[in-house]
């Protein structure tokens, strides 16, 4: 069959009468009979798959059934859960900055510290005349002292 002939096909079914008939299985009566083509019953099986679409849409969107999706929030519920990150965030970075000052601390009272003393740069000389400067009071402070009894017996 060419092209042309299969689509005739088509849209004769589509277009083809057919009868729906209901009928009572006690008395055998005809309780309803309706006319039906393919493209009546494709068009009212459309119409109430966007009815039923936009019934849940309606009530999704305007009863208190939206706060159950997941993902939808307020605008208050939004800056609630960013304040509470932010607070998470700053306490884990407490307990970081708390975590390594015990294990610092730990290392000292342990003795595993891995620092390396700078020595190199100490002039042994001046730190030896420093120690020297106050053990033994100056010349100068020595006579100063000395001198002050006599000063004050003369006046």
């Amino acid at each position: 069959m060419s092209r042309p002939a299969k689509r005739r096909d088509i849209f004769k079914r589509i277009n083809t009468h057919y009868r729906l008939v209901f009928i009572d299985d006690m008395s055998l009566q005809e309780v309803a009979s309706f006319k039906l083509t393919m493209r009546k019953l494709y068009i009212l099986f459309s119409t109430i798959f966007v009815f039923v679409i936009v019934i849940t849409v309606g009530i999704l969107l305007l009863t208190p059934l939206k706060y159950y999706i997941p993902g939808y929030a307020g605008g208050s519920d939004r800056r609630e859960i960013i304040q509470l990150k932010r607070t998470v965030d700053s306490l884990s970075d407490l307990t970081v900055a708390q975590e390594r000052f015990h294990k610092n601390l730990r290392d000292v009272i342990a003795g595993d510290t891995k620092v390396k003393r700078d020595t190199t740069k100490l002039d042994m000389k001046r730190v030896n005349q420093e120690k020297m400067n106050n053990l033994v009071p100056m010349n100068e402070e020595i006579k100063k002292d000395a001198l002050q009894p006599v000063k004050n017996k003369r006046q």
